[in-house]
């Protein structure tokens, strides 16, 4: 339940930034949820990997479509629940994954982007925090399929880092990585549309080769404004 109300906050505050860019500028706006159900994969080289069973991201995501081509794009996502493995293991209670981003559709069909994402892990029971952040630059491709139909396919590589606090001390890395989601958006009615897709993410530490790898189904509703 705390989870839950932690989230709404930003869905709150995503419904006011929505009402004051459409007053302000009169651009197309669309704000929603989003719904990341995934599985958590931990290699360390030498030990091995163990995945973890399926839990859910959810929370709000934000974007605006202006009309010189420039698009932005915000999410924040956070665990309904805990990341657990097979042999009972908690590893991770808490996630919360923000990413935002600039882009400019080239062509109606392809658009680059860069942008910033910021995701942490917390640990109850040991007190460690991870953290992976950083920059982020990629490319996305959209193919109408129907009138109310598209196809969709993101790409993003990460300039990102990760940074490991406990009690104690910390240790940090690079650790780039990169994203791939591909899917669907149907627009339902005019102002109401979803997406259902499948989304990979990774990321491998440079010095200690440790990868961590999320994948599953990805499902959105958008409202526009």
């Amino acid at each position: 339940m705390e989870r839950i109300l932690r989230g709404a906050i930003p869905v709150l505050l995503l419904v006011l930034v929505c009402g004051a860019v459409q007053a302000e500028a009169g651009e197309r706006v669309e704000a929603g949820i989003m719904m990341w159900i995934n599985q958590w994969t931990h290699d360390v080289p030498g030990v091995g990997s163990i995945s973890s069973d399926s839990t859910v991201l959810f929370g709000p995501a934000i974007e605006v479509k202006f009309p010189n081509h420039v698009f932005l794009d915000a999410s924040y996502l956070f665990s309904l629940s805990d990341y657990t493995f097979s042999y009972g293991a908690i590893y991770n209670d808490d996630r919360q994954d923000a990413n935002m981003a600039i882009g400019y559709m080239i062509v109606p069909e392809f658009g680059v982007l860069a942008g910033y994402k910021n995701s942490v892990n917390k640990t109850r029971e040991t007190g460690v925090k991870d953290t992976v952040y950083g920059p982020v630059v990629g490319m996305v491709v959209i193919a109408p399929m129907a009138v109310n139909a598209s196809f969709y396919s993101k790409l993003n590589y990460l300039f990102t880092r990760f940074k490991q606090q406990d009690a104690g001390g910390g240790f940090q890395e690079d650790s780039p990585g990169w994203t791939f989601e591909i899917g669907f958006k149907v627009g339902f009615t005019r102002e109401f549309s979803g997406t259902f897709g499948y989304k990979y993410e990774t990321n491998t530490g440079s010095n200690s080769n440790i990868q961590d790898s999320f994948s599953g189904f990805i499902f959105g509703a958008m409202f526009a404004f």
